[in-house]
């Protein structure tokens, strides 16, 4: 697949307007689904395949450079080892973008440039500690996404689900495969920040997919700017309204391994500098594949009564 830059999956995200009516058609939906499939799908097939060697005098070399590889992680909670890329996305590439999309509403002059943090691991498909099988992967972030990030991630307040789209029998052909099980849903989350700093509310939109026949899905979440009229959003009591985006991966390897890829581009906003912001993105986003792991180990142990995977 070709490298490509698209307007959708952006950090300066989408504008509420340009949301889905409510009762869409699945036919108005599709559009919406494929094209954002297709930049998630160009962008994050771009970070290499192969796992590079955890020897500090090793770099690996991706494609066109885009990635960059940083580091290599290794967790308590996880039996894998986590790779760590970065990729920058220029302000330049980004204003003809806008330039070339003005139903954005993104002056080309004012795009600012994005940094890519993302990791990549591979798990042996087992209920076991340090690992997760493909049923708990499909539970915990296909299905029920937020539900788990809530729970496994500390610094997570509260989420709330404000809107969600019928995508029943929407199918999605591209590079040969077909994209079943759509969801659509509009979605917010709370999130603890260290110290004075005042809590960050995230508004985004996620679709989710899977391919048929294979084990893989994504996930992409798009942030949601701010409305212009002040009632279109939910009311907080004082968290500060940031910007996220991601793209997520999980799919069967040819050699059984499940590999969970996950990269993403935020701005906290308020007080805290950019600058700031970038150094300490690659490691947060690493040190979730610990959290989760050694969470989804506890669970199991709960049996039924364990949340979001009780039942399986």
């Amino acid at each position: 697949m070709s490298e490509s830059y698209g307007p959708i999956v952006r950090l300066w995200g989408i504008h509420p307007s340009k949301l889905p009516a409510v009762g869409s058609q699945s036919e108005d939906l599709k559009v919406l689904l494929a094209s954002i499939l297709l930049e998630g799908l160009s962008f994050i097939d771009t970070v290499p395949s192969e796992i590079p060697s955890v020897e500090p005098a090793t770099e690996l070399r991706s494609t066109g450079d885009l990635w960059k590889h940083k580091a290599v992680k290794k967790y308590d909670g996880s039996t894998a080892p986590v790779h760590v890329f970065e990729r920058t996305v220029d302000a330049d590439t980004l204003g003809i973008v806008a330039q070339k999309n003005p139903g954005l509403g993104v002056s080309p002059n004012k795009a600012q440039s994005e940094l890519w943090a993302l990791r990549r691991s591979t798990h042996e498909p087992k209920k076991e500690k340090g690992t997760a099988d493909w049923d708990e992967f499909v539970r915990c972030f296909k299905e029920k996404h937020a539900e788990a990030e809530s729970i496994f991630t500390p610094g997570v307040v509260s989420f709330k689900r404000l809107q969600e789209w019928d995508c029943s029998g929407i199918e999605v052909q591209l590079e040969g495969e077909t994209w079943v099980d759509w969801t659509l849903r509009r979605e917010e989350s709370v999130h603890d920040l260290p110290g004075p700093l005042s809590k960050r509310v995230f508004p985004v939109l996620q679709a989710t997919a899977a391919v048929r026949g294979r084990k893989e899905f994504m996930i992409i979440q798009i942030a949601i700017r701010a409305s212009d009229d002040a009632t279109d959003v939910a009311v907080h009591d004082g968290p500060v309204r940031a910007a996220y985006s991601s793209i997520e991966r999980v799919r069967e390897l040819e050699g059984g391994s499940l590999e969970w890829v996950m990269g993403t581009v935020s701005d906290a906003k308020g007080l805290v500098p950019m600058w700031a912001q970038k150094l300490g993105l690659s490691a947060a986003i690493a040190k979730d594949v610990g959290m989760f792991l050694r969470w989804i180990g506890e669970e199991r142990l709960k049996g039924k009564d364990a949340d979001v995977i009780g039942d399986l």
